[in-house]
């Protein structure tokens, strides 16, 4: 294929496991920069087609509502859909913040209503950027790239475990205990 200074490409790889004897095909996006001895190669994006990456999934004790947007925005970013998982991230806040108990009418307002109830200053940061990565992606076109939808994913995720995780686990701890320390004033003493 003929390479022109300053051209683009994209190109499909497929590449053999030598350990495992499996395939993967990637495609590719290519640029050329430069000229002469200051050519360079630069790879755009790469995105994974087989086997498809798994998605980024919720503990099973944040509420399925929000799970199932996160795990479909994360299905987006692996296709190579940005301005798609920014949206669906967006959309994981607005169910968290409905769950929560938020009632305003837009997802800023949500995310107050949720810093008026008292909720930490970064889990209320996690959640505006999301949104605003959201609004920028769904009405400006704004594809971010793979590392800030990555660490909006991130922001989510960690939010969840702050506000379902664990709560759930302490929970659940807290009812072992006491299940423990019934059990222990309810033996009978035993007879030598």
């Amino acid at each position: 294929m003929p390479v022109y200074p300053h051209s683009s490409w994209t190109q499909q790889e497929c590449w053999v496991c030598q350990l495992c004897g499996r395939s993967i095909l990637e495609v590719i996006e290519c640029q050329e920069t430069g000229a002469g001895r200051q050519t360079r190669f630069e790879v755009l994006t790469r995105l994974v087609l087989w086997p498809s990456p798994a998605p980024r999934v919720l503990h099973p004790d944040v509420p399925e509502r929000i799970r199932s947007a996160y795990e479909e925005a994360s299905r987006a970013e692996n296709a190579g859909a940005a301005r798609l998982a920014g949206v669906g991230y967006r959309s994981a806040v607005e169910e968290l913040c409905k769950d929560q108990g938020a009632t305003h009418k837009t997802l800023h307002g949500k995310i107050r209503e949720l810093a008026a109830q008292g909720l930490p200053g970064d889990i209320i940061t996690a959640l505006d950027e999301t949104r605003v990565v959201g609004n920028d992606s769904v009405h400006q076109g704004v594809a971010y790239s793979d590392e800030e939808l990555a660490d909006i994913a991130e922001l989510v995720a960690e939010a969840t475990v702050l506000l379902y995780v664990q709560p759930a686990q302490r929970r659940r701890l807290a009812d072992s205990r006491r299940k423990r320390h019934e059990a222990a004033h309810t033996k009978q003493p035993s007879n030598p």
